[in-house]
């Protein structure tokens, strides 16, 4: 039984707690576990992924040369080409740059036709 000192606490290293410490667990369970996998990506990224795609090979780059160019990863560029990885404003001011491109006219190439895409 764990001693009672002149605190008239209990001490941790000398053994359990008095039962009056404990506290019931009836109906006290684990938390949820948190939803796994990927949301599914939007639209306008998948939109993206699409354009930057056309925009490489129309170039005739591999992923390889344009993350070179855009000073990404190239696991990076691909992942954003399968609309797998969302992309920050400074990803896309690096892959616009490597096109000799806007950031705005990257987004505005997203929602035109293949044919009006490439030049």
């Amino acid at each position: 039984m764990a001693k009672t000192y002149s605190t008239g606490t209990w001490c941790p290293s000398k053994g359990r707690a008095p039962d009056h410490t404990r506290l019931p667990l009836d109906g006290v369970r684990e938390p949820d576990p948190p939803p796994y996998g990927r949301t599914p990506p939007s639209e306008t990224a998948r939109r993206l992924g699409m354009t930057i795609r056309l925009l490489r090979v129309a170039r005739g780059w591999s992923q390889e040369t344009l993350a070179a160019v855009a000073g990404l990863d190239r696991t990076f560029v691909g992942a954003i080409e399968r609309a797998e990885r969302n992309i920050t404003l400074v990803s896309a001011e690096k892959i616009a740059k490597a096109f000799d491109m806007t950031v705005a006219e990257l987004l505005a190439s997203c929602g035109r036709t293949e044919n009006k895409l490439i030049k």
